[in-house]
């Protein structure tokens, strides 16, 4: 009996192999939503309230001074641009012209709503008194076999200063 478990299991894992290498669309899929993963947990390693000045698109507000942070842009090996020296990953706030707001539309990310714990929703800008911070990472890439086209994955989180 174990001897037939033993079997039927290398052929369920060989099978399993042999359709990753089969299925390039889905392993790049699988690329993608492994590296959403890991840059939320950059995020969470570092303190809440230096979160969205380092990944938002404005170096100039960048903890250690002027494009020393990350940014909202990140590559991911494997995975290839839609656009050429571009990067495939991408952070994104509810912003409005570069604002943190809490009057930004954004369904998916529960917006509007309150970021600040005052039980107002406004129009200010609440890029340093937040306590909740509504997050999307975003990967876009082109398929390297050309039959998915541009493909695109999204993992929508909430960071909060607990």
């Amino acid at each position: 009996m174990l001897a037939i478990m033993t079997v039927a299991m290398g052929m369920f894992a060989q099978t399993l192999a042999s359709s990753t290498r089969l299925d390039p669309v889905s392993a790049e899929t699988s690329i993608a939503a492994d590296a959403a993963r890991v840059q939320i947990e950059r995020m969470r390693n570092h303190p809440f309230d230096e979160v969205y000045a380092r990944y938002n698109a404005d170096p100039s507000d960048d903890p250690e001074g002027a494009g020393t942070a990350p940014g909202n842009r990140f590559a991911v090996a494997g995975l290839a641009p839609l656009a050429a020296a571009g990067f495939v990953g991408t952070v994104e706030f509810p912003e409005i012209a570069g604002d943190l707001r809490e009057d930004a539309v954004d369904a998916l990310l529960g917006m509007p709503r309150d970021l600040d714990g005052d039980e107002v929703v406004d129009s200010a800008d609440h890029s340093y008194d937040r306590i909740v911070l509504p997050t999307r990472v975003r990967i876009e890439w082109s398929s390297r076999n050309g039959r998915g086209g541009p493909r695109t994955f999204a993992i929508h989180t909430m960071l909060a200063d607990l």
